[in-house]
């Protein structure tokens, strides 16, 4: 009888523990297969160098999903280069939040509910034409 207890208990805090995962870009995105990004930000329209690329890479790995989730956003497009297609992201100066083009999910597409990221501090007005 104590052992079942312990098992339910454990079966319990396993299931709970799986439920609160926090899920990044990089968990629905192949950043590896971005080829090129052009970035339209109030510096202007230009494509990313390599080094940016690199940066830019790692930092939007790091966005946070926020299932059901919607908001406003704009004045800053990306649009990120995989296999010789665009693939659109917006987002607001100094916004909290970026929205992808759904077509960028490639990983984990059972556990997308909608397109919305939430930035973690990043500034992507911080890109500029080198």
């Amino acid at each position: 009888m104590n052992n079942k207890v312990i098992l339910f208990i454990i079966c319990i805090v396993t299931v709970s523990c799986g439920k609160n995962q926090e899920l990044h870009f990089i968990d629905f995105v192949d950043i590896d297969a971005i080829e090129n990004v052009e970035m339209s930000n109030n510096s202007g329209v230009f494509t990313l160098n390599k080094k940016q690329l690199i940066q830019f890479k790692k930092e939007i790995a790091s966005l946070t999903y926020e299932p059901s989730y919607t908001v406003k956003v704009g004045a800053i497009n990306m649009s990120l280069t995989i296999n010789g297609k665009s693939y659109l992201m917006a987002t607001a100066t100094h916004g909290d939040y970026v929205e992808i083009d759904i077509g960028l999910v490639t990983k984990n597409a059972f556990k997308f509910e909608n397109p919305f990221f939430k930035t973690n501090g990043i500034n992507f007005d911080n890109y500029k034409k080198e």
